[in-house]
């Protein structure tokens, strides 16, 4: 799985167009910066999973004839799962925890980031359609973590679960579930994604709670350290 390309399309395009002219509106905010993401180190040890660095994806688009930056950032987990499935070798990476802070883009009440109108079910196509290796079913259900059980968000996350299948290591595909969960927090658009095999050795249940554990853990916010990696890495 190029874990990469899977995360920046849970970024899902920061601005879209927007309706009317706005140019008096938005002279004076050009520029919208999402706050850093990611999980304590506690919750990621218990949970299993290891902190691969966070992204910071600056975009520009055009509207009302202004150029708008907006930055976001990508925050990515992994966790080696042992299942038997040779091709992988030993101990893959098959487990994929990711984070995804954008900011709300608003001018004159009018939201222009395209994650905040999305359903999730919409955030899942958007995923399938650009990452090539991935396939998305049925939605198999949901769960709730409620904001008391959130140390660094005043949000409730409520996840949906689709069956699924990716192409791991470029070349051989297994079933997967791939959770996803939207909030709002800080002024910004918090999109959680976590995938993990659907295998008989691998229970869905012990794969939820671990990824209910990096939810509990995590950080947002303006103070919040992130380790920033290059974005060709």
């Amino acid at each position: 799985m190029n874990r990469r390309r899977f995360l920046a399309a849970a970024a899902a395009g920061a601005v879209g167009a927007s309706a009317g002219c706005l140019s008096d509106l938005i002279d004076d905010a050009t520029t919208f910066e999402a706050s850093p993401i990611r999980v304590s180190e506690d919750a990621a040890g218990e949970a299993g999973y290891e902190y691969k660095g966070t992204e910071e994806l600056v975009e520009e688009r055009e509207f009302a004839g202004e150029s708008v930056e907006v930055t976001n950032y990508i925050t990515e987990y992994t966790r080696t799962i042992d299942f038997p499935l040779d091709a992988l070798g030993d101990d893959p990476e098959a487990g994929v925890f990711a984070l995804v802070s954008t900011p709300q883009v608003s001018v004159a009440g009018e939201e222009f980031n395209p994650v905040g109108e999305m359903s999730k079910a919409e955030l899942v196509e958007y995923l399938q359609g650009q990452y090539e290796g991935l396939e998305v079913g049925d939605n198999v259900g949901g769960r709730a973590i409620t904001k008391d059980e959130i140390d660094g968000l005043d949000a409730a996350v409520r996840f949906d679960t689709w069956e699924g299948t990716a192409t791991l290591q470029g070349e051989t595909e297994v079933d997967v579930y791939v959770d996803v969960a939207r909030a709002e927090h800080g002024g910004d658009h918090v999109v959680v994604v976590a995938v993990y095999p659907d295998d008989e050795n691998v229970p869905m249940e012990s794969e939820q709670d671990r990824a209910d554990t990096m939810t509990a853990g995590i950080q947002h916010g303006d103070d919040v350290d992130v380790d920033l990696k290059d974005s060709d890495e």
